[in-house]
């Protein structure tokens, strides 16, 4: 089954998304995801993202909507999300980078 998504046109259609889903603005501080520069999440409550953390690793640090919302400025992200309800919170959402169309992993 291929996943949905839908490009946020707004960052309230994101706060609005992600809150009406129980998730907070997160940030990995991982030292050990060298890919992974960025390191923006959704922290989903009693969804861990383990695929992406290190074994040293036990939480994502939540951080503040204008925090995340500036990552985002910063790093020319484009955030997309899936109504799908039938697939893990973790996979409902992506950022992809609006100059080049590259997804962030």
């Amino acid at each position: 089954m291929e996943v949905v998504y839908k490009t946020a046109q707004t960052n309230e259609e994101i706060r609005n998304w992600v809150t009406l889903h129980e998730g907070k603005p997160a940030k990995i501080n991982d030292p050990d995801i060298v890919q992974d520069k960025i390191g923006l999440r959704i922290n989903w409550p009693g969804k861990k993202d383990e695929g992406m953390l290190s074994e040293g690793r036990e939480t994502t640090k939540d951080i503040s909507w204008d925090e995340f919302f500036l990552i985002m400025e910063e790093n020319h992200l484009l955030f997309l999300y899936s109504d799908d309800e039938g697939i893990n919170p973790t996979w409902r959402y992506k950022f992809i980078n609006e100059e080049n169309g590259l997804e962030i992993e």
